[in-house]
């Protein structure tokens, strides 16, 4: 019995060492944890506490000449870093230590007409900041008659107004004008007439052949078409010559029957490559590509005979 009793308090030593070895190691790691993290909530409140003395200190406020941002686009003539730090008060007011750092610098920069994305912000020591930037980029004026005159709107492609004063001249009179149009918004927002949104796209997509084509401007519809369920305006073309091109509808607006993008633009270079450029009064009156290129000559006289002048070419 004497064996047996002994052997048993072995035992019961014997699980309560292992008991002790299993929960002791991890009362260590707790306890670790429960005084790191007294420590650092003690430090939060010692940093909320003296942080506003900390902060705001000189070595680590920006200055104005420690703001860079990406190189401008030549359309750019402005100096857009400095009028952003001019307008936000960020000369000496913003510490690389605030909580409220980047996104005040990211609030600055994005409510620039110019700017379209704040893309990536970084910061330096001793402060400074480099800001990455996306710019718009102008494909077409809107042509408003005011008590100045005319005057020529700059937009990019989503139909925002540009500042006119920050886009030369030279680049105004070469790009697509946009007719018809009266109200304009305040600068750096979007148009609200859908006319000028779909203006922008079809500008957009055929800057790279608009000197090419001699063409010059674009002539929304006052009204919208209906087509079954589907209400779209219809675009013409001014070429240089005077000859109107009848296109239809914007780009990924157009109704069902009528071509794309792509198709109208192979149908008009593949026009002009056979007859020539469309630059001289010696062009036709109207070139339609919506469906099958037809051409209306540019003297029609009202009878049968004059009327089957008109061509269709496939």
């Amino acid at each position: 019995m004497t064996i047996h009793k002994k052997k048993r308090k072995e035992s019961a030593r014997s699980a309560s060492n292992s008991i002790k070895s299993l929960f002791l190691p991890r009362a260590r790691v707790l306890i670790g944890l429960a005084v790191v993290g007294g420590l650092g909530w003690g430090i939060h409140v010692l940093w909320k506490h003296v942080s506003p003395s900390v902060i705001h200190r000189d070595r680590y406020i920006l200055s104005a000449e420690r703001i860079s941002i990406s190189p401008l686009p030549e359309w750019i003539q402005s100096d857009l870093g400095a009028e952003v730090i001019r307008n936000a008060g960020l000369d000496r007011r913003l510490s690389v230590l605030d909580d409220a750092f980047v996104q005040v610098v990211n609030d600055a920069f994005v409510l620039h007409p110019w700017v379209e994305s704040v893309n990536r912000i970084t910061k330096s020591y001793p402060p400074g900041v480099h800001v990455e930037l996306s710019f718009r980029r102008p494909v077409a004026v809107v042509e408003i008659a005011g008590l100045k005159g005319v005057q020529w709107i700059p937009i990019d492609r989503y139909g925002v107004h540009l500042p006119s004063s920050d886009v030369p001249d030279l680049l105004k009179r070469k790009m697509p004008r946009i007719g018809g149009i009266v109200e304009r918004p305040p600068e750096g927002q979007q148009w609200a007439d859908p006319r000028v949104f779909g203006a922008a796209e079809l500008a957009g997509r055929l800057l790279n052949y608009w000197s090419s084509l001699h063409l010059v401007d674009i002539l929304p519809s006052a009204r919208p078409e209906i087509r079954l369920e589907h209400r779209y305006f219809v675009y013409d073309l001014i070429t240089r010559g005077g000859t109107r091109i009848v296109w239809g509808a914007a780009p990924n607006s157009e109704p069902p029957g009528e071509d794309n993008f792509e198709a109208k633009l192979g149908r008009l270079r593949r026009y002009i490559d056979q007859q020539g450029p469309l630059d001289s009064v010696r062009g036709p009156a109207i070139v339609d590509v919506r469906h099958v290129l037809a051409i209306t000559p540019r003297t029609v006289k009202n009878s049968p005979a004059a009327n089957a002048e008109d061509s269709v070419i496939k």
